[in-house]
């Protein structure tokens, strides 16, 4: 069950990491296509972004963790028909700025950062900014943040180590914390995702459930894991107002949340037709280009600072999602 990957290197002036790293990208296409086959590389089908192959982006990622190219954004999550202000909770995301100064979207340099072992970097790298320039914020009560974890950082023995160490230094409060786990990343290590949610109960973090219904163990991950939030996958969200079908397991998935205590988040919202059908069913909270485009977390913050409550009533909500 071979996996070959295959470059012709017809430029005289191509270097052999260059060769290497497109001989690379075709033997993962080679692997994607089911193993036990070869695959010739293609500049038109080569992963990553800009012109760069996987192999060259990953290293593009390290570099910009070093030189300031990577950048925190945020993306609000509101409660539905009130104003964000009242939650001031935010997802952080990462953007990479390639050398031109595009911005490259995490759908191109996330699945680049796992294939080459980089994702538990990512997240420490994106846990340590966030908190370590917006932690007196989070521990005024002007904001809680929310990180997402890969199935490498999840499987980390030595991360909750690294965790207390960046709460410690930053002085952000834990119950301004929020991590939230894919499918993908709990069922990779089950037993893993299963002591990390424990551990962060045990410190008053929360814990999200994303891209919730996705997958076929979504519901076991209920069985499994005391969550505060689910947040219901956006393909169940972008036609609910014309699926009935979408409609049912939204209604499904919000009921057995509420019967457990935890909040339910709609990501996706792009349509006011789908904020309308989901106010309609009592979805309390969501998130999603109609309600706030992802902007720079600095700027997010300090409009969150700007307008921040008395500290007494934050943190009598402190945590965002309720």
């Amino acid at each position: 069950a071979a996996s070959i990957g295959i470059a012709f290197v017809r430029d005289p002036r191509t270097t052999v990491a260059d060769a290497l790293a497109c001989a690379d990208d075709a033997c993962y296409a080679a692997k994607a296509g089911g193993r036990d086959r070869f695959a010739v590389f293609s500049a038109e089908t080569a992963s990553g972004a800009g012109g760069l192959n996987a192999a060259r982006l990953a290293a593009d990622l390290v570099d910009a963790m070093e030189d300031g190219r990577l950048k925190l954004f945020g993306q609000e999550i509101h409660r539905l028909g009130r104003p964000w202000e009242d939650s001031r909770h935010v997802e952080v995301l990462a953007r990479l700025q390639a050398r031109s100064g595009r911005l490259i979207p995490p759908g191109e340099f996330i699945p680049v950062a796992e294939r080459f072992g980089l994702a538990a970097r990512l997240d420490r790298w994106i846990i340590r900014r966030a908190l370590s320039r917006h932690g007196k914020a989070m521990l005024s009560g002007a904001i809680s943040l929310g990180v997402n974890l890969s199935a490498q950082t999840l499987s980390d023995p030595q991360l909750w180590d690294f965790v207390d160490a960046a709460i410690a230094e930053s002085g952000a409060p834990p119950a301004g914390i929020g991590f939230e786990i894919t499918e993908t990343a709990a069922v990779t290590n089950f037993a893993a995702a299963e002591e990390f949610v424990r551990k962060a109960r045990l410190r008053h973090c929360r814990v999200s459930l994303d891209d919730f219904g996705a997958g076929m163990s979504s519901f076991e991950y209920l069985r499994r894991f005391p969550i505060d939030a689910i947040k219901i996958d956006g393909s169940f969200i972008e036609h609910i107002a014309d699926s009935r079908f979408d409609r049912e397991i939204v209604s499904a998935i919000a009921g057995i949340a509420r019967s457990m205590g935890a909040a339910v988040v709609a990501e996706k919202i792009e349509e006011g037709s789908a904020l309308e059908v989901l106010m309609g069913m009592g979805i309390g909270h969501g998130q999603g280009y109609l309600l706030h485009r992802p902007e720079p977390l600095e700027v997010v913050v300090a409009r969150a600072v700007g307008g921040a409550a008395p500290l007494e009533r934050r943190q009598a909500r402190m945590g965002g999602i309720k």
